[in-house]
């Protein structure tokens, strides 16, 4: 009786896992093919909301994850040349050193808008100049669904995407507060967080 008792056991936990696998690829394809809605929301924001990234790490990231900390989110192309890149880099790793250092929380993602970028070449790209940006990835379907709700650019220019030009901050409650042109310097963004941070 134990040895059917255990069998029996072993099927319904096969069948369980069998059913749950089932049910999450189903969510992906009806995600994957549903149209935006199904991959990312506005959550009542005028920009900005809802996302699922993977980090570098193959980690999986969300919005969600970021609450109580301001957010920085720009868009880049590791195959964009290095030299129109850095600019913005170098202001966002001192943005984020300047206002952790007032007692401002922030965290800076890079999201690539080349969904098959190697870690390597992300991470050659990104950290060298800001250590403490975090390059993250996702299919193609959520980046184009992010890059919309994020009035971000999805083009190629040049043999690669053209990065944004400008970075969406916002604020702890996961609420938009602004755009910052990424053609200012690190000192003018410090002054436009601290003045919606005050607010």
């Amino acid at each position: 009786m134990s040895v059917y008792k255990a069998h029996l056991g072993k099927l319904i936990v096969a069948a369980a896992l069998l059913l749950a696998a089932l049910v999450g690829y189903g969510a992906f394809q009806m995600a994957s093919h549903s149209g935006t809605g199904w991959l990312v929301q506005s959550n009542g924001n005028a920009v900005g909301g809802s996302f699922r990234l993977v980090s570098l790490g193959e980690s999986t990231v969300s919005e969600g994850d970021f609450h109580g900390r301001w957010l920085l989110v720009w868009f880049y192309d590791a195959r964009t040349p290095l030299h129109i890149g850095r600019p913005v880099l170098a202001s966002l790793e001192a943005t984020r050193n300047a206002l952790e250092a007032k007692g401002l929380p922030v965290t800076v993602i890079a999201v690539s808008l080349d969904p098959n970028i190697e870690t390597d070449v992300a991470k050659a790209y990104v950290l060298p100049i800001a250590p403490h940006v975090m390059p993250l990835t996702g299919t193609q379907n959520m980046i184009r669904a992010m890059t919309a709700l994020y009035h971000a650019p999805y083009k190629m220019e040049d043999g690669h995407f053209k990065q944004a030009p400008q970075v969406i901050v916002m604020d702890p409650k996961s609420h938009y507060a602004g755009m910052l042109d990424t053609s200012s310097d690190a000192a003018t963004w410090i002054e436009n967080i601290e003045h919606w941070a005050a607010r």
